[in-house]
This record gives structure tokens, sequence and C-alpha cells, in this order.
């Protein structure tokens, strides 16, 4: 079974839905520490054929502290649509997207993880991933492991064989640590898919946002496929 485990991102661009799909089980790393100038809480999308960002607001945000941990403050889900609204409004895709994007910011719950999760679920679904999705949160360890130790007990408690990282994992893992503890290790590369956006140049690794709100939704699935897996093989 391949097992991939990330930090839970706020509608994060192609490649993590690459990577999910691309595993039979995701574990959102909901018991790592916050990033404040990362993508937990943050995206890239475009207005007017220029790069912004859109977010959700933490209370009390620190690097000390595990996402987990984390509070957002209470969303206005009509105001938040009616951003997207008037920055994707000659998008193909809008209403559509509009709603993915409802049902993804109405949440139970301002708990910063739980929201994280419930958003990486909805959006899977559009996607059509049935890749299984839990916590890291919900698999008790001990908490002085380092990272990749922090991997490999996860990867045994989910039942794991092998594991995938992003692309960007090759400058802090290595295929021989991985086989001495019984793992096999790929990494995920997406490669890039231009698509028409509402910019007068293609503008890669935007929010997920920007291909739903530009793209069918068949056009959004068929997307997934574009990456390839590097192992030790290869």
């Amino acid at each position: 079974m391949i097992a991939g485990i990330h930090q839970p991102y706020f509608m994060p661009y192609l490649g993590y839905w690459q990577l999910i799909n691309a595993v039979d089980v995701f574990a959102s790393a909901d018991n790592y520490n916050f990033i404040r100038g990362g993508w937990i809480h943050r995206n890239r999308i475009l207005r007017q054929g220029n790069i912004c960002y859109f977010n959700v607001t933490i209370d009390h945000m620190s690097q000390n502290r595990y996402i987990c941990d984390h509070m957002i403050k209470p969303l206005d889900v009509g105001e938040r649509l009616g951003i997207l609204r008037e920055y994707y409004r000659k998008a193909p895709n809008l209403e559509t997207g509009l709603d993915v994007m409802r049902d993804a910011l109405t949440c139970d719950t301002l708990n910063l993880a739980d929201f994280l999760f419930h958003t990486i679920s909805v959006v899977c679904t559009y996607l059509g991933i049935t890749t299984r999705l839990v916590k890291t949160s919900d698999y008790p360890q001990d908490p002085t492991l380092r990272k990749e130790g922090r991997i490999f007990d996860y990867c045994r408690q989910l039942g794991a064989d092998t594991y995938y990282n992003a692309i960007g994992g090759r400058e802090l893992y290595t295929f021989d640590s991985f086989r001495e503890h019984g793992l096999a290790l790929g990494f995920l590369e997406c490669i890039p898919v231009a698509y028409r956006q509402q910019a007068q140049e293609f503008v890669p690794r935007l929010s997920i946002i920007d291909v739903i709100m530009n793209t069918s939704q068949k056009e959004s699935q068929d997307m997934l496929a574009s990456c390839r897996i590097i192992t030790e093989r290869n």
C-alpha cells in the first residue's frame, strides 16, 4: 500500500492533488508545526491577470504550535464567494466553481486542521479522488521523533510499504534510508498543464481554485494524470 503524508494546505496547487490521487492513503499532517510564510492558510489566485492571495484568517498564529492547535476566525462565506465571483467573473466554469467553494468554505468548526481537512475532502470529491484521507494526529507516536522518523512510524501504523513525497523531498529523503526501514520511496513530479486563464500569459502553480474556475470538471480530473513518479529504478 502506498502512503502520502503532507501538511494540510489551503486550496493548494494541482501537484498536491496529484499526490493525493497517486497514493492509497493520504495523511494530513496536522500535528506538525504551523508555518507562517507557507501555504497552510493561503494560496495564489488571479485578479485581473495579476497574482493575489486568497486566504483564511488565523487567530494568534504561531510557529511554536501545531496546525491542529490553531483556530481560524469566523468566515463570511458570502463575502469570500463575492470576491471569487468578482475575480473570476469571465471564467467559463464560474458557477460550478462557486458551488465547490461554497461547500469547501462552509464548515461547522473553526479548528484550522479540521477546516482544512474538510476543504481537502470537498475538492477530492469534485476531482473524483477516492484516496482514503486520515489525520496524523489520530496516530499517536513518540513526539521526540524527527521528521523522517515520524514518516517511518506513520507508514508502519498505516500498513504502507511504499511512501510517495512531492518532488521537493528529493533534497530531504534518500532511497537508502527508506529501504533500511522496509519502505520503497517515490517522488511525484508535476508536469505543468497550460490551460486558459484570465491572464495574458499562463501562470503556473496557482491554487486549484484557478483550475476549477477555468476548466470543466472532466478537464480538471484529466489533469491529475499529468505527473510522473520517480523511483529508485528510474
